[in-house]
């Protein structure tokens, strides 16, 4: 397994100035988040509330796969300065500003969200929904680049069309937690530790599951490309993979806006959820029961001339 590991992260080293950019930017997010945790133990503050040292921590990982995430879809396709940069421009800068604006709001010691309490408080708050709108844009045309360009071996591009399209989802709940959360706000004259929907529904889950759904199929498609399965069962598997992550994204989803707990489950939706996870995890456990038995890794490599895929099947 860490054989594998290592070998599917030699098949993700980047091949451009671009994607060794996202991904400089994205272990730069991941260390910051690791030190943030540190400061956390030994602060010795809440988890919880308005004002957290979790904010830079979460913030700062997930932003950081994500980055990390659309550096290996540019991997995937074929060598492009516009695209490529443009795409790293607003990702990354925007990625970059907002978890940096957080950071900067938690050292104060004052909200990051729905804050406005000062006019710097405010011209924060108002900036950082700029930085995710950036960097949500950068996904959207990282999107338009893929369906444009991408060719190659099957589960990369369904991890790629399906990866792509639930961290929209999750773009999209993260705007309408901003637009409650703001309403919150107004209604009650305090900035809302959590955002939650209807009685107890957590749209800060349904925001993370969607959000991930990306880095998840990628390590996947990572993990078959050095696996002993064959071309089709490889793709069958990732097919499994992402038909499971979108059940689970949707369940996750339904249950947050029906204003339901995670843990107040109906027996259809919990069933569903069994189910979802189980078509997730057994590709994972297909992709590396036979790790190594393939001699040729499944990996893409870019024509800068014919702008063609290559790969060995």
């Amino acid at each position: 397994m860490t054989a594998q590991l290592r070998a599917a992260l030699t098949d993700a080293a980047p091949t451009s100035g671009y994607q060794r950019a996202l991904y400089l930017g994205g272990l730069a997010l991941l260390a910051s988040a690791v030190v943030h945790a540190v400061v956390w133990l030994v602060d010795g503050s809440a988890w919880d509330g308005a004002v957290s040292w979790r904010k830079p921590m979460t913030f700062g990982f997930s932003f950081g796969l994500l980055l990390l995430s659309c550096g290996w879809i540019q991997g995937a396709l074929p060598r492009s300065r516009a695209w490529g940069w443009s795409v790293t421009a607003l990702v990354a800068g925007g990625s970059l500003l907002e978890v940096g604006l957080i950071t900067v709001q938690r050292w104060r010691g004052v909200p990051s969200h729905f804050n406005d309490a000062t006019p710097l408080d405010a011209l924060v708050f108002t900036t950082m929904a700029a930085a995710i709108g950036t960097a949500l844009l950068g996904v959207v045309v990282l999107g338009v680049w893929a369906a444009l360009r991408l060719r190659g071996p099957g589960p990369v591009v369904v991890a790629v069309a399906v990866g792509l399209t639930v961290t929209m989802v999750g773009g999209a709940i993260g705007g309408d937690m901003i637009a409650r959360g703001l309403e919150l706000t107004e209604t009650h004259g305090t900035v809302p530790d959590a955002v939650v929907v209807g009685a107890a529904g957590s749209a800060k889950l349904a925001h993370a599951v969607s959000l991930h759904g990306l880095q998840v199929l990628a390590l996947l498609a990572l993990l078959l490309g050095r696996s002993g399965l064959t071309t089709k069962g490889r793709t069958r598997a990732m097919l499994a993979a992402a038909a499971g992550y979108t059940a689970l994204t949707a369940l996750v989803v339904a249950q947050a806006y029906a204003g339901r707990a995670l843990t107040d489950l109906t027996a259809v939706t919990a069933v569903g959820l069994a189910l979802a996870a189980t078509a997730v995890a057994v590709p994972f456990v297909l992709a590396v029961r036979d790790a190594g038995a393939r001699p040729d890794p499944l990996r893409l490599t870019a024509d800068d001339r014919e702008g063609t895929h290559a790969h060995r099947l």
